[in-house]
């Protein structure tokens, strides 16, 4: 990618509403720089699985549509990137949230000898968000599907191991809507908080999935690593 030095750490953040394509942009971004990428969703799905002390308190909130309290999901990150710790990078995919996990962001990298280069927003429409997520279908291996825009070959089931597909709790249209009325209340001043550092740009997510990774990719391209 031009104007990227790869063999140079990059920490990318990406910001958006939840069901924005946050997920599916980060997978992209990192294969094509060979950077890691750290879903916080992902993260916190992982440790109440394995019901780490962590993952149990995550799980009170979870349940409920709500965001985990930022000690939580900080500590979680703290740990994550430290076992990663010689890695070329990462693309950070929903963290930070709030203005105080951006700044423990800054505290955690500076430990490791790094920095935040640049966020990405990614606008989208809330209703059409909601409607892409009611949709959305995972095998218990991690498989997605949608119903309407990328149906299983049989229905309710995945085309890869034929496990059954099931709707997560965060998929269902009155968890997306109050996730997103979160994020509007608690995330929105993220923006002004890169923004003020010079390293917030903005893609418009409403596009077709290959023309928001190009924008971001276009963007990337101008992006300084230090």
């Amino acid at each position: 990618m031009a104007g990227i030095a790869s063999s140079q750490s990059l920490n990318l953040i990406l910001l958006g509403p939840p069901g924005a394509g946050k997920g599916t942009q980060a997978l992209a971004i990192a294969k094509t720089l060979g950077l890691r990428h750290l879903s916080t969703g992902d993260l916190i799905r992982h440790n109440i699985k394995m019901q780490t002390p962590l993952g149990l308190q995550a799980k009170v909130f979870y349940d409920k549509g709500e965001y985990a309290p930022d000690q939580l999901v900080v500590a979680m990150v703290r740990e994550e990137l430290a076992l990663h710790h010689g890695a070329q990078g990462v693309v950070l995919d929903g963290f930070p949230r709030t203005v105080a996990q951006a700044e423990a962001l800054e505290l955690i990298l500076g430990e490791l000898g790094q920095q935040v280069d640049t966020a990405i927003e990614i606008e989208s429409d809330v209703e059409a968000i909601v409607q892409r997520a009611a949709g959305r279908r995972v095998c218990p291996k991690g498989h997605t599907f949608h119903i309407e825009n990328y149906p299983p070959r049989i229905a309710g089931r995945c085309n890869v191991d034929g496990l059954p597909l099931q709707q997560r709790i965060d998929d269902r249209p009155e968890t997306v809507r109050r996730r997103i009325s979160v994020y509007y209340e608690q995330t929105k001043p993220l923006l002004s908080y890169y923004a003020d550092r010079q390293l917030l740009r903005t893609v418009d997510g409403t596009q077709r999935i290959p023309e928001v990774t190009d924008s971001i990719r276009e963007v990337l391209s101008t992006v300084c690593v230090h």
